[in-house]
């Protein structure tokens, strides 16, 4: 349903509710869940919840927009990274589609006749259409949907030939949909960042809640003595992440950098790695923490509203080094990082060598951070 971070949040926002309405039925709504074609999953397709203050879970219903069929269809070709059906069922392909998708969606919801609806979206989670329901909204904002506002001409630059002139194309027209959904009893935005993006965008002003970050972040303890290693965490994908740029540079530096995650663009980004880069696949979270609790640092280029991975490994001590935009400032100065000005491949390793040497304090960097939160 969601990816990586947004995941958790949700499932923070569940417990909230839960909390406050403990025998309220619920239901999840969303565009695509990720189901796993190699489970032949019969019945209805659950979320299971742990409920605040108790050992009890909760098993919730999800609710796909898309057919079932259409959903394995796009799973499948993600999971098994089957040449050219991969990159045609990509869900960001159905960018096309968003305004029909969110109005079936809509239409969903609006047969359960809720209450109350709590809406978190990264994307276009936002823009669904109630109707007069006599009901209360509440959105918890990760980011506007970003490749056709703040990230826009990183993607137009990386697109080319038909593909760019139809995301021209699109711009306008989605910008012009996305906008016509405003209106919320209560929001809550992830970051600063994010605040002011709404409200220029929107003109959607309200709080800033960073997302809850797992205790077991909290409570890992420092390494003062890290291994030499570098890591990064993520979507392997080219766009906005700068996956191929991160191992580029790494390839030059002859650096070990170790990579966690998995994604449409990990084939091409494996083809590309020296001898220096290894990939590890998607790990559970106590094997990540293990990992980046003892590195030398943490890579992340992209051009965040929050990420949650910045502030755990933060927590543990662990330097970043980041992109000087979006929420990342917010998160990382001089003492707990350094921030690339630009995206190329000679800032990053002149960034990698500054940091190589300079001498950080993990104590006050943990200390620091939780001032913050």
């Amino acid at each position: 349903m969601f990816p990586g971070g947004a995941l958790d949040v949700f499932k923070d926002l569940i417990q909230q509710e839960l909390k406050s309405h403990p025998t309220a039925e619920m239901k999840i709504f969303t565009m695509i869940a990720d189901r796993d074609p190699r489970k032949k999953e019969k019945g209805k397709r659950e979320l299971v919840v742990q409920i605040p203050w108790t050992k009890e879970k909760k098993q919730i219903e999800v609710v796909e927009a898309l057919p079932k069929w259409v959903n394995a269809i796009f799973t499948t070709c993600s999971r098994k990274k089957i040449p050219i059906l991969s990159s045609l069922f990509d869900y960001r392909n159905l960018i096309v589609f968003y305004p029909r998708i969110m109005k079936l969606l809509s239409w969903k919801i609006r047969k359960f006749w809720p209450e109350r609806v709590v809406i978190s979206s990264f994307a276009i989670g936002k823009n669904i259409s109630l109707g007069s329901h006599n009901l209360q909204t509440k959105l918890y904002f990760h980011s506007p949907m970003q490749y056709i506002w703040s990230h826009r001409e990183e993607y137009l630059a990386k697109f080319t030939g038909r593909k760019k002139k139809l995301f021209s194309f699109l711009i306008p027209r989605l910008q012009k949909w996305d906008k016509q959904f405003t209106q919320f009893d209560e929001i809550e935005f992830n970051s600063n960042y994010t605040a002011k993006l709404a409200k220029e965008i929107y003109g959607m002003e309200w709080k800033v809640r960073y997302p809850k970050i797992h205790d077991m972040f909290y409570y890992a303890g420092i390494n003062l003595q890290p291994q030499n290693y570098f890591v990064c965490v993520g979507r392997l994908v080219t766009f906005v992440r700068e996956c191929d740029l991160i191992i580029k540079s790494f390839n030059q530096l002859k650096l070990p950098l170790l990579m966690i995650g998995s994604g449409p663009d990990e084939i091409y980004l494996k083809s590309i790695a020296g001898d220096t880069i290894t990939f590890l696949g998607r790990l559970s979270p106590e094997e990540t923490q293990k990992i980046v609790r003892n590195a030398k640092g943490m890579i992340n280029l992209t051009k965040e509203s929050f990420w949650i991975g910045t502030v755990e490994a933060l927590l543990m001590g662990v330097p970043v080094i980041g992109y000087a935009d979006g929420a990342t400032p917010e998160l990382v100065d001089k003492q707990s990082g350094i921030l690339v000005e630009k995206k190329t491949i000679k800032n990053l390793i002149s960034a990698v060598e500054d940091f190589q040497q300079r001498k950080r304090d993990r104590k006050e960097i943990s200390e620091k951070i939780r001032e913050k939160l």
